[in-house]
């Protein structure tokens, strides 16, 4: 548990702390009534170096600026650009859904230990907004999207509400880029340097990546650039590469698919002679599932699978921000074709 000062933390917060310490109490209960008594010597030697690891991996480095993340795609970039130089941590693990994240223990732990916490904004990360609000008294928080040099798209599915998913027009991450070397030079300058240095490496990457984008989608004939998918995060993405896309729902995945979303996409794709429709790692089966149900009712197929609000596992392509945006391309652009 963590306590910031005397401030007190959001009833969501300490209840997610009582909640898990009872899940906890009890798994430890039904597990000491079926051990003998060297078994639960030897547990409990075993549960206190296991606590004492994991203390220790999640302190925070002394000598070095504290930095923690969010999603996936913004402690990819950070770590980027601070490389050794700073103590970056991220929140959301792979596959994991910003929208409706469930806050853990820990990430009070980090946010409260930290001393500059970066964050996509635009109401993305909703159940962490509390969380970062209520235990960073004295760190600097960065919404990369909340700033001039982006202009968010509406959604028409949510009467209005800003569209977070600005990182898939890749020149609008390379704003993010920019604004994360900012905040890491005004953070620890004694490493401005050193930060100027990578980010300036990995912004000409990302013009690159860009160029790229541009001349694949080029390749599609333009009656064809049409996309449906699981939830509506690729707007950014199809204004800025002309593509028109559709989603069985809206931004957020807290959002229900009604009956008549399903018939509308349906028309859509009919209509538009559409071929292949996209499922997504970070949303629910269910979810899949309704876009599947579209395509074998149009007699179109599935063209892919498409990572949205979070980046694949590491080591894998989709493991980081460009590597995801290649994979992503280059299954649309298989599809479409």
């Amino acid at each position: 548990m963590v306590l910031v000062r005397s401030r007190p933390r959001s009833f969501s917060v300490r209840y997610t702390l009582i909640s898990t310490a009872r899940v906890a109490a009890r798994s430890r209960e039904r597990s000491m009534k079926v051990l003998s008594w060297s078994g639960r010597c030897l547990v409990g030697a075993m549960a206190l170096a296991t606590c004492v690891s994991a203390a220790e991996a999640t302190a925070p480095a002394a000598d070095k600026l504290r930095v923690v993340c969010t999603t996936t795609m913004i402690t990819d970039l950070v770590k980027t650009i601070a490389g050794d130089a700073a103590d970056v941590r991220g929140i959301m693990r792979p596959g994991e859904d910003p929208h409706v994240y469930d806050v853990r223990p820990r990430d009070v732990q980090l946010v409260a230990d930290a001393q500059l916490v970066v964050m996509n904004g635009l109401h993305l990360e909703a159940t962490l907004g509390a969380v970062i609000k209520h235990n960073t008294p004295d760190a600097t928080v960065v919404k990369l999207a909340e700033t001039p040099e982006i202009t968010p798209l509406a959604s028409e599915q949510t009467k209005g509400a800003p569209d977070p998913h600005c990182w898939f027009n890749v020149q609008y991450f390379r704003i993010y880029a920019q604004r994360a070397r900012d905040a890491l030079i005004a953070a620890d300058a004694a490493n401005g340097d050193a930060y100027r240095d990578r980010a300036a490496i990995y912004i000409k990457q990302l013009d690159e990546l860009d160029a790229w984008v541009r001349s694949e989608i080029a390749s599609v004939p333009v009656e064809r650039r049409v996309m449906v998918t699981s939830h509506d995060a690729f707007q950014y993405f199809g204004k800025a590469y002309q593509i028109d896309v559709y989603a069985v729902i809206g931004i957020s995945t807290e959002q229900q698919a009604k009956p008549r979303d399903l018939v509308r996409l349906e028309a859509i794709v009919r209509e538009r002679g559409v071929k292949a429709l996209f499922v997504e790692t970070s949303v629910s089966n269910t979810l899949n599932s309704l876009v599947k149900k579209v395509a074998a009712r149009s007699g179109a197929s599935i063209g892919g699978t498409l990572y949205s609000d979070s980046l694949g596992a590491p080591g894998t392509e989709a493991g980081t921000y460009l590597g995801m945006v290649r994979h992503n391309t280059r299954t649309i652009v298989k599809a479409l074709r």
